[in-house]
């Protein structure tokens, strides 16, 4: 089984979005993917995503029902991928990384790398945003995790899933 940690800032926007996305993506492949989403920051532990994500996953076909939580040691044990949101939170990713003495690989990297139009490296933060923000958060999302699913098929056929 592929397990993989979505991150983001507070965990309430795009980390909760993407595992939406994934585990939508995967819906029929629960015995090959897990994943999970946290955030970096203490801002808004224990809090459902945004309304705005929550509505924009409905209007998708799918719910969004995460509570957030931090990013904590245990986790570079637990994921084989942990996938950054963008540039501040994969540093910040690295640097809890680091003082982990025993902590495992996993893969980390950032959510568009894998975007297959690639405007820019970054999923921006859409909290102070327009629902027109949050929208374009979605297309980034739903593009990149397509392409990151892609990747993970194609690193891992499917006997070693």
């Amino acid at each position: 089984m592929i397990k993989v940690l979505f991150v983001c800032l507070g965990n309430i926007c795009r980390s909760p979005l993407a595992q939406g996305i994934f585990e939508n993506l995967t819906q029929h492949e629960t015995d090959s993917f897990f994943c999970d989403s946290a955030g970096t920051s203490t801002y808004h532990i224990g809090e459902l995503p945004d309304d705005r994500m929550v509505a924009l996953a409905q209007k998708h076909h799918f719910l969004l029902t995460h509570r957030a939580r931090q990013l904590q040691k245990d986790d570079f044990e637990k994921f084989d991928y942990i996938i950054a949101m963008d540039k501040v939170n994969y540093q910040n990713i690295l640097s809890l990384k680091n003082r982990v003495s025993n902590a495992s690989e996993p893969k980390i990297m950032l959510m568009r790398s894998f975007d297959t139009s690639k405007d820019q490296i970054e999923v921006p933060d859409p909290y102070y945003g327009t629902s027109q923000d949050f929208e374009k958060v979605f297309d980034m999302l739903f593009r990149s995790t397509e392409s990151f699913l892609s990747f993970l098929r194609n690193e891992h056929p499917h006997n070693e899933l």
